[in-house]
């Protein structure tokens, strides 16, 4: 079975603090490195929520990765989050998105169609031949869904806007959508100004496969004991539960939970339960 990721640590705490002299012990050591890991994805949930003006104290974390459930409670309680999901595949939550995901194609073309060469006959051509592409890129499959992107711009523009349409779009109507979008991107629109259709794009999509994710029935319950660990510089002796927890189990921390790939550490203070589809839900005790 997998070595824990606390022995690792240690051991590679100890290894680095032999080899830079930092004079530590090796629990010491590695309590520092979990911290400075803490730091990082902190650092880089604020980017994508504090930075773009989001508060993520009205959001859920969700904790994914063989180690990511770890440090769950610790960024949590950093960030003011009170609520925490951990997927019941958390270790292997990215294997399962691509397989669920849609398979897609996108082919483009640089056409420069303007004036009298912008018709709609002069598109459709351009169009179906991309379509084309995409189709013998997919195999041909059945329920395979087409979409079609125009990018636009006035002449004399360096930069276009992307319009989306029909496969088979008249001339005026796209000319009309982008003055639209052109006028709520930058303020005005030109009725008078010569248009140019710089790029098409194709895409196509084919559904994702269909999986149950309804937990089946355990083989066997899982298991409980104890284990001695050290948490903010003091050794505890934490309940372990080895398994997946059966929907309607209620956890409690500090407390650990050894799922199939990945392990959840439940600090003190945070308490939840399993719900239908063999997730843990936690929520900060008030």
């Amino acid at each position: 079975r997998k070595t824990t990721y606390a022995f690792l640590s240690c051991l590679w705490g100890w290894e680095l603090g032999i080899k830079a002299g930092l004079e530590l012990e090796p629990i010491a050591c590695a309590e520092g490195i979990v911290r400075v890991a803490n730091a990082e994805m902190i650092r880089a949930l604020r980017v994508v929520t504090v930075q773009r003006g989001i508060d993520p104290r009205g959001h859920a974390l969700l904790a994914f990765g063989g180690a990511g459930p770890l440090h769950a409670t610790a960024i949590a309680e950093e960030l003011q989050m009170t609520r925490i999901i951990c997927p019941r595949a958390s270790g292997v939550l990215a294997a399962l998105g691509l397989v669920v995901s849609q398979r897609r194609r996108d082919v483009q073309r640089s056409v420069f169609l303007a004036g009298d060469e912008l018709t709609a006959d002069g598109i459709r051509k351009n169009v179906e031949a991309l379509a084309d592409q995409v189709r013998h890129a997919l195999g041909n499959a059945e329920g395979l869904e087409l979409q079609a992107s125009y990018e636009l711009r006035y002449q004399g523009q360096a930069f276009e806007l992307p319009i989306e349409a029909n496969l088979s779009p008249d001339p005026a109507a796209l000319r009309a959508e982008f003055e639209s979008v052109h006028e709520e991107r930058y303020g005005y629109r030109d009725p008078h100004g010569a248009l140019e259709l710089v790029t098409i794009r194709v895409t196509g999509t084919l559904p994702g496969a269909e999986v149950a994710l309804s937990p089946e029935q355990e083989a066997r319950a899982p298991s409980h004991h104890r284990r001695s660990v050290v948490l903010d510089g003091s050794e505890l002796s934490l309940d372990v539960l080895r398994g997946a927890p059966a929907p309607g189990t209620e956890l409690a921390g500090p407390s650990i939970v050894e799922l199939d790939e990945a392990t959840l550490l439940i600090a003190g203070g945070w308490r939840g339960q399993v719900d239908s589809g063999g997730n843990i839900c936690l929520e900060r005790e008030r």
